[in-house]
């Protein structure tokens, strides 16, 4: 493309059809790369949910299996709010 416009001659259409030739591959491989940039950020971000679900589900039933005992001495909110305080350092670390 660059060897055209620096050697432009308006009778070569042969060079004018090349140009079109590279612009237009320039063109797909840029679209080409960003629709496989998209879909590997979008499986990279799935796969991150899906760990932290299953991190949630983990605590969740670990929660489950607390004697009762155990459960007389936290309240709801205050499982919860470990759970997401969990799930939250889980989160930086991964991001980090």
């Amino acid at each position: 493309m660059i060897s055209y416009v620096e050697n432009y001659d308006p009778t070569n259409s042969a060079a004018l059809h090349e140009a079109y030739g590279y612009a237009a591959g320039l063109s797909a491989s840029v679209l080409v790369w960003a629709v496989l940039h998209h879909l590997y950020f979008y499986h990279i971000q799935r796969l991150g949910m899906r760990l932290r679900v299953a991190l949630c589900h983990m605590i969740y039933c670990k929660v489950l299996r607390l004697s009762s005992s155990a459960m007389g001495k936290a309240t709801t909110g205050q499982i919860v709010n470990l759970l997401s305080n969990d799930v939250n350092r889980f989160d930086q670390v991964s991001c980090s």
